[in-house]
């Protein structure tokens, strides 16, 4: 039977086995095991939403081996010494090329990638320690395992010292801005870092982190994409569900999911902002359950079932569910180039897979009496 006719529960079952599937020994999430451009790496923030998600399913062993590996990766046998650095020159107020900056991508193995994709992007480090935290709570764990707190300290004051910092964004681009979506999970991450380390530090930047990023969208009237960019970007969503910068009723979040639902929207599937041209700006299931997954916690639960029935109609007959749909016919002069340069785009991408089975849960939660 064709994926797309299964009932959801049985997609979510369909998705966990893919993360499952597609973890390596040491912990790592493949990003995409059918695209070349992402087949040999794993994410910080990406393998964060896929741990989530299976500490949602119950999958809390594989949870927990992700985190382990994020402490390997990023500990002293790792970055440790790359990261201490950096902030060391920071508070010494020194100059930092970006080639200093710590990556928030990694091979398989947890080593350090070195070539010209950019890497600098501290998003991946706040969703670690946000994913880290929401992991201890669904396993009821009143305090942080004391093998993972030096990673811990260490990734809270890196986006500590960088939170307000230009870096790339989550679509690795656009180097030289802040983004919206950039704060919201580093005031998630430090947010977490105050209640699993007690750090009070942490607590007071996240508050500045959120402070600013209210006075950004107190002069837009909504959240904008950067500070440089006053375009819409669906990423934004994330300011509510999952990061809790803002409730979900908060005025300037609901111009901004009008702006979403006018500007992004696209056959009930959503893009990542207006310019895209990736793979001809397509429709991203990330972002799609992204939307759903705020419905469900607005209590809009119609419009976040039709999000979760958009992506199930996504999943092809292999039960793979792709990065994104539609930008052949959207720009194909633009998906063209890239098919040319990289080939297809990713058949299967875990961090859907992730989201989908979030919206699930969330939607069954938010059903019940």
């Amino acid at each position: 039977m064709p994926a797309e006719h299964l009932g959801a529960d049985a997609l979510v079952r369909v998705s966990i086995s893919a993360m499952l599937e597609h973890q390596s020994e040491n912990g790592a999430f493949v990003a995409s095991p059918d695209f070349s451009q992402y087949s040999r790496y794993c994410w910080l923030r990406d393998g964060s939403f896929v741990a989530y998600a299976l500490d949602r399913a119950g999958e809390h062993a594989a949870a927990r081996r992700y985190h382990d590996w994020v402490d390997a990766a990023i500990g002293p046998g790792g970055i440790a010494a790359q990261i201490d650095a950096v902030v060391e020159k920071r508070k010494a107020g020194k100059a930092i090329v970006p080639g200093e900056m710590p990556p928030a991508r990694f091979d398989l193995g947890g080593a350090a990638v070195d070539d010209d994709w950019p890497n600098f992007q501290i998003d991946g480090y706040g969703t670690w320690l946000w994913a880290l935290g929401q992991h201890l709570a669904l396993t009821d764990s009143p305090y942080l395992p004391s093998e993972l707190r030096a990673s811990a300290e260490r990734a809270t004051r890196y986006i500590s010292a960088f939170a307000l910092e230009p870096c790339f964004d989550v679509w690795e681009e656009n180097g030289g801005h802040v983004h919206t979506s950039t704060l919201a999970s580093v005031f998630a991450g430090l947010t977490s870092a105050s209640i699993l380390l007690g750090d009070d530090e942490a607590s007071a930047r996240a508050a500045a982190v959120a402070a600013c990023l209210h006075d950004r969208a107190e002069e837009a009237r909504y959240f904008p994409k950067s500070d440089g960019n006053d375009d819409i970007d669906a990423s934004a969503l994330w300011l509510a569900a999952p990061f809790r910068v803002v409730a979900a009723d908060d005025p300037y979040l609901l111009a901004t999911v009008e702006k979403i639902e006018a500007e992004l929207v696209d056959r009930g599937g959503v893009r990542r902002f207006p310019g895209d041209t990736y793979f001809g700006g397509g429709m991203w299931p990330v972002l799609t359950c992204s939307l759903g997954w705020y419905y469900a916690g607005a209590g809009r639960r119609d419009e976040a079932e039709r999000c979760r029935d958009w992506t199930r109609e996504r999943f092809d007959d292999q039960g793979r569910l792709a990065e994104q749909f539609g930008g052949e016919t959207r720009d194909p002069e633009s998906y063209r180039e890239w098919v040319e340069r990289w080939g297809p785009p990713a058949r299967d991408l875990l961090w859907s897979h992730a989201m989908y089975v979030v919206l699930c849960a969330e939607i069954e939660e938010y059903s019940q009496p």
